[in-house]
């Protein structure tokens, strides 16, 4: 039986499997907290301060013309490690929300000075990738407005880039990605507006047409 939602209608009860993804400053841990209070679900919010590292190193390395393959495919193995770790997370979770997710790490080696890893890593990522995707009932993408890029903090208490491109380059990937491998399991929140009276709604729309194809 569905429960009652706090603001009217009916909440979906089932161990749904979440995942928000999108560029810094979209709202994604926002919306997940809601998310997590109105479908009662555990949230995940993502530790990335390894991957954060590992690249703040390699663009170092970037800048003073010191890259070798060795470092690309170190990073990698990083990556790899970093997917099998949520892999291991989520299955102790029969349902939950996840402030990014396995395309998230995909995307950082998409990313020049990154994107050097090779054929055969890239190949070993997206196998995995695709193996969390499997898990996953609903990939939610909200969109970049005007705030997504006022400045503000990473994961590593640094300040994030505000800048357009480089923010519009990123999101475009993550965007991407999903569409790409998992086009029926992707909701992409409309701009404009962004109160989470607007976007829960549609969420949940979309969760229950999940359920009528299953």
């Amino acid at each position: 039986m569905d429960k009652p939602s706090p603001g009217g209608g009916s909440i979906p009860a089932h161990p749904w499997r979440i995942a928000i993804t999108g560029a810094s400053g979209t709202g994604k841990t926002t919306l997940g907290r809601a998310l997590s209070q109105r479908l009662c679900l555990p949230f995940i919010k993502e530790d990335i301060g390894e991957l954060l590292a590992a690249q703040a190193q390699l663009s170092r390395l970037a800048a003073r013309g010191k890259l070798r393959r060795s470092h690309f495919s170190g990073h990698a193995a990083v990556c790899q490690e970093h997917i099998e770790r949520q892999n291991r997370r989520f299955a102790e979770q029969p349902g939950f929300i996840c402030d990014r997710f396995a395309v998230d790490v995909l995307a950082r080696v998409l990313r020049p000075p990154f994107d050097r890893v090779g054929e055969e890593w890239f190949h070993t990522l997206l196998k995995h990738t695709k193996q969390q995707l499997e898990s996953i009932d609903l990939i939610v993408v909200p969109p970049l407005s005007d705030w997504s890029f006022q400045p503000s903090k990473n994961d590593m208490g640094r300040e994030r880039i505000v800048a357009v491109l480089p923010k519009t380059r990123i999101h475009s990937l993550y965007s991407g990605l999903c569409v790409t491998l998992a086009p029926e399991r992707t909701l992409f929140l409309p701009a404009g507006d962004t109160r989470h009276d607007t976007w829960i709604p549609l969420i949940l729309e979309a969760l229950s047409a999940t359920k009528a194809r299953s």
